[in-house]
């Protein structure tokens, strides 16, 4: 019983809609600034977009120009879209298989050895993913221009 009584204190397994809220906008936050500067470091970064284009065209990706823009493009406004809570599944969809592609070809699938970008890529994927999942929350652009979401009969009632 005190074990129960502890637990319940410290990890509700229930959240209740504001939490759940407030800890999507962080993810959201969170997952959007990481793919808004790896977008604009393939855009305005050091060798620009050309270089990203040669790193396709390197492994033999066919139109490296043009997809180096569209991943270039996604990960900016797509990341941009998800901080605002606007066409977040969509968003996280796009991210979530950018980054499963780039793990698999650039960096290859993961051995016996996890590095660093590893490690990003199994956050950003696992972010991406939840956000797929459940969408911006209530706190979201999207939450404002649907008005009927704004509006909650009990914000203490668990989700």
């Amino acid at each position: 019983m005190i074990l129960k009584e502890i637990c319940s204190i410290i990890d509700e397994p229930r959240p209740i809609v504001t939490e759940t809220s407030w800890a999507l906008l962080a993810i959201r936050v969170t997952v959007g600034i990481f793919f808004m500067v790896h977008g604009y470091k393939k855009f305005f970064g050091e060798g620009g977009l050309s270089s990203f284009t040669d790193i396709l065209a390197g492994i033999g990706f066919p139109a490296a120009a043009t997809f180096a823009f569209l991943v270039a493009f996604a990960q900016l406004f797509g990341g941009l879209a998800i901080i605002l809570g606007v066409l977040t599944r969509f968003s996280a969809f796009w991210l979530t298989l950018i980054s499963v592609y780039g793990w698999i070809t650039v960096k290859g699938l993961p051995g016996t050895t996890v590095y660093m970008g590893d490690l990003e890529l199994m956050l950003s994927i696992g972010m991406t993913l939840a956000l797929m999942l459940v969408g911006p929350g209530v706190i979201s652009l999207s939450s404002k221009l649907k008005r009927e979401d704004i509006v909650v009969s009990n914000p203490n009632e668990p989700v």
